[in-house]
């Protein structure tokens, strides 16, 4: 009975608006199920004059719910079917702006290698700038600054200059740090500029550490023992891998603001590739 009624809807919708544009309706009023339903309806009765926009559009829809591999799958049958219509370049398009948002750079660029065969130059100058700007983030920053030798809308010798400015970056050693809290807990915190975890480290593992050395030395051997395996090692484990993840974490936003501050002066990728559309 509800399957009649939503049908008997979807008919006096129909009615109402044009088959092309219900899909549409839905989408921008959000209703993202019902606009995907609309485009697969469209699709199985075949009321559309390109399958590769019905696709982008279902694409679309997929990609604002975040169910992106689905997305991912529908962009690539619109690219790959039998249909050649200029929605190819879109859905390339729409396919390396998907790969981006998911940080899966690698994707991405071979998406934007596809996009640039047989393009004209400029074109393959700003898919070159997108891409060096997908290497930097990934720390590749050899691969990039080459690619930025065939880009020329740009100043590209300064660029790759601030971009070799990278190495500059002051930049924490997770193993000194490590060293340094293995020695005496709560140093390699305090290098580290983590100072709440420090003092948790020095009285927690440091205190159990010299407790351990005083039963040792009173012969208590066994009690000595239990006391590392069960308190020292777990406590002093969990600090050490917590002390690596945030000299890690730190560096990693040191040269993430670095590369934040030196993209503010040049043309942002992102909105590079939108462009291209």
């Amino acid at each position: 009975m509800v399957k009649r009624i939503i049908l008997l809807l979807l008919a006096i919708f129909s009615v109402i608006f044009s088959t092309e544009n219900l899909g549409d309706y839905y989408n921008d009023k959000q209703h993202y199920f019902e606009a995907i339903t609309e485009y697969k309806r469209q699709l199985f009765l075949g009321q559309y004059e390109s399958q590769d926009e019905i696709l982008l559009k279902m694409a679309k829809v997929y990609h604002a719910v975040r169910q992106d591999l689905v997305a991912e799958e529908i962009l690539l049958q619109a690219i790959s079917n039998d249909e050649a219509s200029a929605f190819d370049w879109e859905c390339s398009l729409e396919l390396a702006r998907l790969h981006w948002d998911n940080y899966n750079y690698f994707e991405m660029r071979n998406v934007l290698d596809f996009i640039s065969i047989n393009s004209k130059q400029p074109i393959q100058d700003t898919i070159n700038y997108i891409k060096a700007w997908t290497y930097f983030y990934e720390a590749k920053w050899g691969e990039g600054l080459a690619l930025l030798d065939s880009v020329h809308f740009i100043d590209s010798k300064s660029l790759q200059k601030e971009i070799s400015g990278v190495h500059k970056i002051p930049q924490k050693s997770r193993t000194l740090a490590l060293v340094m809290s293995n020695i005496i807990p709560g140093t390699g915190h305090l290098y580290a500029h983590d100072y709440q975890n420090a003092l948790y480290s020095s009285l927690l593992v440091g205190g159990t550490m010299v407790s351990i050395i005083s039963n040792v030395i009173d012969r208590a051997y066994f009690v000595a023992l239990i006391k590392y395996l069960f308190i020292y090692s777990r406590y002093n484990n969990g600090t050490l891998v917590n002390l690596a993840k945030k000299v890690d974490r730190d560096n990693i936003d040191a040269i993430g603001n670095y590369l934040k501050t030196v993209s503010q002066k040049y043309p942002a990728p992102l909105e590079l590739l939108e462009c291209l559309r």
